[in-house]
């Protein structure tokens, strides 16, 4: 490795302690001069199932939430899902662990550390804090529909019966509270039955416009936005499974919905993967920073250590090691600094010099996310310029798979 990007590392690098949640804020403290006054600041993950990933990201959520007044903490997870947990942090209605399972899909989101960090905002808000949670996934239909269902029930019972058939063909093929769905899957169904369901679910929606205002005058205009807005992502799931727009067009899309509907002075935490959370041209952080102006973005890298995910052909998640890093990769180089842990401000670096050069450069980037498989580790690399893509870098030399807790997702919706 050469000298000189050694010695460039480790005069910009960060370096900072094990990155728990009662990290000390003066250890972290360099990051108010890299979010400025950024109004986003996103973080990623290679992998959803390792350790210090979670830690470090509570610990800087942490952080900016205290010291920099951050108020949101957005997720890619479903958007009702989310929302129960937020009424969690605000009220103490329901319990953790359950609302945490609830959000199905990523291990992070039931770690021991996600969950410390969700009881820090409780206490935070139970000490007169407002910081809440908000979900911007759209790939589990169940709840969204069910809740549609649950404002008509309130509002206008004497159409539920017609929308509940309207919406019945998606519904029949959603999820069931613990995030199950059925044999058939919904994009399993030929186009013409998926075009009769997109014609039925649009007629759902002209209903819920057409009784806007007597809706509005029984249950309130937020209720009424939030009935919509659930409509919306079923139909979003919808729109998904039958192929041409990607999970980030729709999680562009509802991170827009959300500054639009909470107002324009929050300032979000984003907590998502690498490549969602990416600037490359692609919708997410397009619409991300056409919403919110400025926006900071972390990706996280690692060189060694163990991580966990689900491992497809076997229908487990289980543990596994990760590869060394490929030669000349980004974290073969970022392995070079001296410090184990460290977080790098690439907006310093420069494609001129050798120090920095390679971070303009096209290489391998490691790119696991929530699944693997242990004997194809050459597509868990992706070629990108981490400078381009990313405004700093969160690296450790070794990590360790995720603690998760006990799963325990709702019985009912």
């Amino acid at each position: 490795m050469p000298g000189a990007v050694s010695a460039w590392l480790d005069a910009n690098a960060q370096p900072f302690d094990h990155p728990d949640l009662p990290l000390p804020h003066r250890d972290l403290e360099f990051l108010r001069d890299l979010v400025g006054e950024a109004r986003v600041v996103s973080l990623g993950e290679n992998t959803y199932g390792t350790q210090e990933f979670v830690d470090a990201k509570a610990a800087i959520v942490r952080f900016l939430v205290e010291e920099m007044g951050f108020d949101m903490l957005v997720l890619d997870a479903n958007g009702p899902e989310a929302g129960r947990l937020d009424t969690y942090v605000r009220t103490g209605a329901g319990d953790p662990v359950r609302l945490l399972s609830g959000l199905f899909y990523n291990t992070d989101r039931n770690s021991n550390s996600f969950f410390e960090m969700i009881e820090w905002m409780r206490e935070h808000n139970e000490a007169g804090g407002a910081v809440g949670v908000h979900g911007i996934g759209m790939l589990f239909p169940g709840m969204p529909i069910h809740e549609v269902l649950d404002y008509i029930r309130a509002v206008d019972p004497d159409a539920l019966e017609v929308l509940t058939e309207k919406l019945d063909c998606l519904a029949r093929f959603a999820n069931d509270p613990r995030g199950r769905f059925p044999g058939g899957r919904y994009h399993d169904q030929d186009d013409a039955y998926r075009s009769r369901c997109g014609a039925s679910l649009e007629e759902a929606r002209t209903m819920l416009l057409e009784n806007r205002d007597e809706y509005e005058a029984a249950g309130g205009a937020d209720a009424f936005a939030l009935a919509l807005r659930n409509h919306r992502i079923a139909f979003q799931h919808h729109l998904w499974s039958a192929g041409g727009l990607l999970t980030w067009d729709f999680l562009a899309e509802n991170t827009v919905w959300l500054r639009e509907h909470l107002g324009p002075e929050g300032r979000i935490v984003l907590w998502a993967e690498n490549i969602h959370v990416s600037t490359q041209p692609q919708p997410l952080s397009e619409y991300q920073r056409e919403a919110f102006g400025d926006a900071v973005v972390f990706g996280f890298s690692h060189g060694s250590g163990r991580f966990s995910a689900w491992q497809p052909s076997l229908s487990r998640r289980h543990e596994f090691d990760l590869d060394p890093p490929v030669a000349g990769s980004h974290e073969a180089y970022l392995t070079a600094a001296t410090a184990p842990r460290f977080v790098l401000d690439l907006r310093v670096a420069s494609a001129d010099t050798a120090g920095s050069g390679w971070l303009h450069e096209f290489r391998p980037f490691r790119d696991i996310r929530a699944s693997y498989e242990p004997d194809r580790p050459e597509e868990y690399w992706r070629e990108t310029r981490i400078a381009d893509w990313y405004d700093a870098i969160v690296h450790f030399d070794a990590t360790t798979p995720t603690v998760l807790l006990p799963f325990v997702p709702p019985s009912t919706f």
